[in-house]
């Protein structure tokens, strides 16, 4: 069996997994969601991999949204990791950061909407933040991921990726076909330029792992496998 290793995205914390977890938990395997200090990538990274190095191996980590950036720097060289699994993500290669992936696929509407605060971290409002970032999860739940989201330093849009890890170990991807925060066209970019075993989310918001579980989970679950 396989150790999960979960790695929540900006403006969230590890409970957005927590309709994934008892899935991966009834197929015999063990689950750590990470809970990272959202002050930068480097800090980010720096907490993933602090984890990912106490794990016998092998290991499956997972990123959604930002987190993909952060598990393509922390499972690099990380010999007990077997798989990566990519959740509606950025996956950027040596070079790349997530605005300069981005830029060739437009901004989608929410992108104005994101408030920086005086200490350069950004939010989005709770008046909005169920329209763009999870519009298909229950509305009580989505008033709930609103007020507990984690603010995060806007700098990470810049951070220039090194060696990605996705290079070095099998990939799958987890495409949200109604994503209104990172563009599901660039969501098929990465997986297919990593040539990611990719399954859609179909209807699916930028939160499909609390929207539709069930294929998140099978996309890990086949990674472990």
């Amino acid at each position: 069996m396989s150790t999960i290793l979960l790695v929540h995205g900006a403006i969230a914390d590890g409970s957005s997994w927590s309709r994934v977890i008892p899935l991966l938990q009834a197929a015999g395997h063990e689950a750590v969601a990470v809970q990272q200090p959202l002050s930068s990538i480097p800090d980010d990274v720096a907490m993933v991999r602090s984890v990912l190095d106490e794990l016998a191996g092998p290991v499956v980590i997972v990123g959604h949204s930002f987190g993909g950036v952060v598990i393509t720097q922390a499972a690099h060289d990380a010999p007990n990791v077997n798989a990566m699994v990519y959740v509606a993500a950025f996956a950027p290669d040596e070079g790349e950061s997530a605005q300069s992936l981005g830029e060739p696929f437009g901004q989608l509407e929410s992108a104005s909407h994101f408030k920086i605060d005086r200490r350069g971290r950004f939010t989005l409002p709770q008046d909005v933040f169920p329209t763009y970032f999870c519009p298909d999860v229950e509305p009580e739940q989505a008033k709930v991921l609103a007020a507990v989201q984690g603010p995060s330093d806007a700098a990470r849009f810049g951070f220039v990726s090194g060696p990605p890890a996705w290079r070095e170990h099998p990939t799958h991807y987890v495409v949200s076909e109604n994503d209104q925060i990172i563009p599901p066209a660039l969501e098929h970019f990465c997986a297919e330029r990593m040539g990611a075993k990719t399954i859609a989310g179909k209807g699916a918001g930028h939160l499909v792992m609390i929207s539709q579980p069930q294929t998140v989970a099978q996309a890990i679950l086949e990674a472990a496998r």
